[in-house]
């Protein structure tokens, strides 16, 4: 009997170079089905509270584990309006938590560190790497305190193939129609077949960054869903060095991978196809529901999270993950360069020229030219995000 190969969520090397390599010689590039956004969609701060609402319901990645590769490792992060942070214990499980000290709410961390406990710092409550509460000051203050019962308050979350995941901030606030989806999609980020291969051999945190940007954060992730801007936004960044409206699409669930090649990859024509390979031939963007990208570049991913606050704000927090090699080598550079540096690099100058479009679409949103924005059959992963958010939405709407 011969066994069953298992459906794979997205395509292997060599089918992805052969698709590639079609387009190529075709002119053309993957297609699907229009879409057209309303402007008020942004712009509605209705609509903005159930797009946040629906948010706190689902899943979400949380940060990389490599940002917390050793016991007492800690960092931060306000995740959909709720400040939250995730700690590596003495017994290597990652534990995320409600950001909040239980005697007087003060947050117990503020960015990124390492400690054999957590105090805070304005009356010295101090917890264990576990959560639990471990000494209160002058406890004979709080005579009925239990103190087995004022650990911190975990948030569900679930660690694997180099992302911490949270569950629902807001469980009990969807039905259960929305219950089975947030089931299905905390599966997929789980299950990180389609990503594991690149994401795990980067397992070094170079840098991350955190940035509030007066965009909206539906906008921001549009501008890594298509290929159709290289030319024009990215002429002397990223076009000399790819193609200019090719990308492959897929799809898997609400999450969707856009592979984006560069014109190197036509060296493989005259290989076997054994021999071919999207290493230093492609970037993959993984948009991970509903906020997160995985960008991939060699021997480096950048993991961009896109929190909203508010239809006109959103806060942008990036990390740059290296292999141990690379992670090295730039950390050697950057000694060597001291704060002068050598001018900001090629993935520097191309994320400043996004990030300029993307100012731009959110003036021209209240300009009130358009009733909607059009997505062509070329910006199609765009369409599919759009199409899980409103289906979704829907669902969440039903509940009221």
């Amino acid at each position: 009997m011969t066994a069953v190969e298992p459906t794979r969520a997205v395509a292997d090397d060599v089918q992805i170079v052969r698709r590639v390599l079609a387009h190529i010689d075709a002119g053309t590039t993957d297609e699907g089905e229009v879409w057209r956004e309303p402007v008020e969609n942004y712009l509605e701060p209705t609509r903005f509270a159930d797009e946040l609402r629906l948010l706190r319901t689902l899943p979400s990645v949380f940060i990389p584990s490599a940002t917390i590769p050793n016991p007492g490792d800690h960092g931060e992060r306000v995740c959909f309006g709720t400040p939250l942070f995730a700690v590596r214990g003495n017994d290597g499980r990652a534990r995320v938590f409600r950001n909040a000290c239980r005697h007087r709410g003060t947050p117990l961390v503020e960015g990124t560190g390492c400690s054999r406990a957590l105090v805070c710092r304005y009356h010295g409550w101090t917890y264990r790497l576990d959560g639990s509460l471990a000494h209160v000051p002058h406890a004979n203050a709080f005579p009925d305190l239990n103190m087995s019962a004022r650990g911190l308050v975990e948030v569900t979350s679930i660690e694997a193939d180099g992302l911490i995941v949270v569950g629902a901030l807001e469980p009990d606030a969807a039905q259960s129609s929305l219950r089975a989806c947030a089931q299905d999609a905390m599966t997929a980020l789980t299950d990180g077949s389609p990503w594991r291969s690149k994401l795990l051999p980067v397992d070094r945190l170079v840098g991350s960054e955190s940035v509030v940007r007066t965009i909206n954060w539906k906008v921001l992730v549009e501008q890594f869903l298509e290929g159709y801007h290289i030319r024009s936004t990215h002429r002397e960044t990223f076009y000399p060095l790819q193609y200019d409206d090719l990308t492959v699409v897929e799809t898997f669930g609400p999450n969707s991978r856009i592979t984006f090649p560069y014109r190197n990859i036509e060296r493989l024509r005259n290989r076997p196809e054994s021999m071919w390979t999207t290493k230093r031939r492609v970037t993959f963007v993984y948009q991970l529901f509903p906020n997160v990208m995985l960008a991939t570049f060699p021997d480096q991913v950048i993991v961009i999270v896109v929190d909203p606050i508010d239809v006109d704000r959103s806060r942008v927090t990036t990390y740059l993950l290296a292999t141990p090699e690379a992670a090295e080598a730039a950390l050697i550079a950057i000694g060597r360069q001291g704060d002068a540096g050598s001018g900001p690099s090629l993935l520097t100058r191309g994320a400043l020229e996004d990030n300029e479009m993307s100012a731009g679409v959110q003036r021209g949103l209240r300009a009130g030219a358009n009733a909607f924005v059009e997505f062509g059959r070329h910006e199609s992963a765009i369409g599919h995000f759009h199409g899980a958010l409103s289906q979704r939405l829907a669902l969440l709407t039903r509940s009221r």
